[in-house]
């Protein structure tokens, strides 16, 4: 199982495996800006060194370390993890730090103390399930990351689904800015305002991204029908624009 399709969002390449079945859990961390080579240095050593292990011996798809650029507090800086496996029932099955063994018990057990010492905050994690999308097949990640967050009235999330991947996904298909796009339901106990739904476009660059929103031109009558028929199923809450920090596969 080592074909990969880039993900999402929600990241950068996956396995060819049924849309409906795969998981990307989004881990999002907060640290001290001062403090963020050092976890950035833990991350590469040690912690990358067990997803490989956990991809190898425990059916986990990838794992991608994201910055998020559009944050607004100065003093610390954000970064989303995304663990992507195969299925709900092999990630509950394998979500632990196996393959620790890899290095020694003291070794582990200082880098545990450093990763302590620097005071993360703001943790928490959010599963979605991959619904469909499009992703060349490489090893290379995608270098730049939109996530955009959908509130869709509950009664209406089978016709936004459809709305997104049969309407909406041939446009960012043909688009030669976007190098992946893909739609993702959120799975964790939402409230009636809170989003359900995020969409993954993937750049190779920043620049490509500011082309994208630069391009300007008319439409037709269809598409402005189109477009405003989305805007009736769903609210776009949020943006957060991300950048690989490093991935393994």
């Amino acid at each position: 199982m080592k074909k990969l399709i880039t993900l999402f969002f929600l990241v950068s390449n996956m396995f060819f495996l049924k849309a409906q079945e795969i998981v990307v859990a989004l881990h999002y961390v907060k640290v001290e800006t001062s403090h963020e080579n050092k976890l950035i240095e833990l991350e590469q050593t040690y912690f990358k060194q067990l997803h490989k292990y956990a991809i190898d011996n425990s059916g986990k798809i990838g794992w991608d370390m994201w910055k998020l650029e559009n944050d607004e507090d100065e003093n610390h800086s954000t970064f989303v993890y995304a663990h992507l496996w195969p299925s709900l029932d092999v990630y509950a099955n394998n979500n632990g730090w196996n393959g620790q063994d890899l290095f020694s018990e003291s070794e582990m057990s200082r880098v545990w103390e450093q990763l302590s010492s620097l005071n993360l905050d703001g943790s928490k994690t959010l599963m979605t399930l991959y619904k469909g999308g499009f992703a060349p097949v490489n090893e290379k990640p995608a270098e730049v990351l939109q996530l955009s967050f959908m509130n869709v009235d509950p009664t209406m999330f089978y016709e936004y689904e459809q709305k997104e991947l049969n309407d909406f996904q041939p446009n960012h298909k043909n688009n030669e800015l976007v190098v992946g796009w893909g739609l993702h339901k959120i799975l964790d106990a939402r409230g009636e305002k809170e989003e359900d739904y995020v969409t993954a476009n993937f750049f190779e660059s920043m620049v490509d991204v500011y082309k994208n929103n630069s391009m300007v031109g008319p439409s037709t009558k269809a598409q402005k029908s189109n477009y405003q028929s989305i805007l009736k199923l769903r609210e776009m809450t949020r943006v957060e624009m991300l950048t690989l920090v490093d991935g393994v596969r």
